[in-house]
């Protein structure tokens, strides 16, 4: 008896790319550190803005607040530790 071999049919084509952006943004960078590094609360009872990042292990949590930091300092900062090998978590406040 003979062996039938059956081949699966090629996998669709992606799909193409864009040919213009989905959404056009006015972005201009010098402004908006203006506006993060001024930024007061409007409350004079408010001394400090304090943001939740929420996410499991390794998602970049530490990563994203050193990038920020980075930018507001101008300078490569490396104030959080990062660990995306271990599984634990590293940070645990800030």
């Amino acid at each position: 008896m003979g062996g039938f071999l059956f081949r699966a049919p090629p996998p669709p084509p992606p799909p193409p790319l864009l040919d213009q952006p989905w959404r056009n943004l006015s972005w201009n960078k010098q402004e908006d550190l203006t506006f993060v590094r001024t930024y007061q609360p409007r409350h004079k009872e408010v001394k400090h803005l304090r943001i939740l990042l929420h996410g499991p292990t390794g998602a970049g949590k530490s990563s994203f607040i050193n990038s920020v930091d980075s930018v507001l300092q101008g300078r490569i900062a490396g104030r959080v530790q990062t660990d995306a090998i271990s599984g634990k978590s590293f940070t645990t406040k800030v």
